[in-house]
């Protein structure tokens, strides 16, 4: 009996210390393996863990980049399509080469300050949001978001700038592609949302594909009038620096910059707004200020073109380069108000028969023009009598001294000068 209840209660001790140990006449706790993941490199890694845990194993977020190394600086470079909201911060370096897309249902948001350098790799860089796609890239006056080529010596037509596809109405079908194969746009949405660019410059895009497909500047093709587009500017590109396909979008406080063919371009129905606009041409490249069309087949298709400007101020290439400063064409409607412009062979020229009969009509007006060092203030070249006459008339009336042209000072700290 004494040895069985010996026997017990040395049972009792050891379940009272189960765990524990004797070491120098100290008892301790075993420690547990503590389960986790173990890779630092891991978002969930656990710096307490001992082994990896089967049942929860370690996650990676995988980059929509590939790091590459220019000229001695590590990029994150974009390629193909992005399919996940993806974010651009400030800090990093980005770098996009050939043609990037913007899948539908994803956001591309851009930090302000952020630059976007594109490459220098034979490619034809440029980024184009999809219809239903998203874009939130909003600077600052003082952190301006940059688009330029990464080369230390860019040059006009270096890669092919942004665009924008929208399901927002067009004239030359229901849908359409987008020059150089930028995307399909057109629709029935007049309301559609593209997202959002502010204080956005790019630099040096326009790239020419082909005869009569070029990449342009800024490209709204089918965007509607839900997309938030104010303080753009498109410095130095190959082609034109803005230009509306259809659609109806707004576009106030807008700086076109020595621009290789137009500075703003409308097209193929567009109905929208722009307020604040400014045009600087260089001396030595350059076509026209604005250049406006309906319909080339078909002048007078419907939608019809027929925007509403006000606040203009265009700067020409100067009276020996020939140029227009504004080319009404093709049979556009809209209204054009407070322009002021200088250094230009015609600062209002009209052509075309529709275009002239859209004056008759009390659709294309244009009132309250300022003029300086121009060969002629009002140029008609459409060929029917009655509405070439209207046309002619308008002009005696328009230009009249009273254009004061965009609103000065909102230029400053995220603009680039000649």
């Amino acid at each position: 009996m004494k040895f069985q209840k010996k026997l017990t209660e040395m049972k009792i001790r050891k379940s009272a210390v189960i765990g524990m140990a004797l070491i120098g006449g100290v008892a301790f706790i075993a420690p547990s393996c503590k389960k986790g993941c173990t890779d630092p490199n891991a978002d969930n890694y656990n710096a307490e863990a001992k082994k990896d845990d089967p049942d929860n194993p370690c996650t990676y977020t995988v980059n929509p980049w590939t790091e590459v190394t220019y000229e001695g600086t590590v990029y994150n470079q974009l390629t193909g399509t992005i399919t996940e909201n993806l974010t651009l911060d400030a800090a990093s370096n980005w770098l996009i080469s050939g043609g990037v897309f913007v899948a539908s249902g994803v956001t591309l948001t851009i930090e302000e300050g952020t630059t976007v350098n594109t490459a220098d790799d034979g490619t034809v860089p440029f980024l184009s949001v999809s219809q239903g796609g998203m874009i939130n890239a909003c600077g600052t006056a003082s952190a301006p978001i940059v688009f330029t080529p990464v080369s230390a010596t860019p040059a006009a037509g270096d890669w092919g700038g942004i665009i924008l596809n929208g399901y927002a109405p067009i004239n030359t079908g229901a849908t359409a592609e987008g020059e150089g194969g930028t995307g399909t746009y057109g629709g029935t949405d007049a309301a559609d949302n593209s997202g959002t660019l502010c204080y956005v410059r790019v630099e040096y895009a326009g790239k020419l594909l082909s005869t009569d497909n070029e990449l342009n500047g800024f490209s709204f093709n089918g965007v509607g009038s839900a997309t938030t587009l104010h303080h753009l500017q498109a410095y130095r590109g190959n082609d034109d620096g803005f230009e509306f396909f259809g659609g109806t979008a707004n576009l106030e406080y807008a700086v076109s910059t020595g621009n290789g063919d137009d500075s703003f371009d409308w097209t193929h129905g567009w109905s929208g707004t722009g307020t604040n606009w400014i045009v600087e041409q260089d001396p030595t490249s350059g076509d026209r200020g604005i250049e406006a069309d309906n319909n080339g087949s078909n002048n007078a298709a419907t939608p019809m073109s027929s925007p509403s400007i006000s606040k203009m101020t265009i700067t020409g290439r100067g009276i020996s380069a020939g140029k227009d400063a504004v080319k009404l064409r093709e049979g556009t409607a809209g209204t054009l108000d407070n322009f002021m412009i200088s250094e230009a062979q015609d600062a209002i020229d009209i052509q075309h028969d529709v275009t002239a009969a859209n004056v008759t009509a009390g659709t294309l007006t244009v009132t309250n023009v300022s003029t300086s060092n121009v060969t002629n203030d009002w140029k008609v070249s459409a060929t029917v009598g009655t509405d070439s006459t209207n046309a002619a008339t308008m002009g005696t009336t328009a230009v009249n001294g009273n254009g004061t042209g965009a609103d000065s000072g909102w230029t400053t700290g995220w603009t680039k000068a000649l």
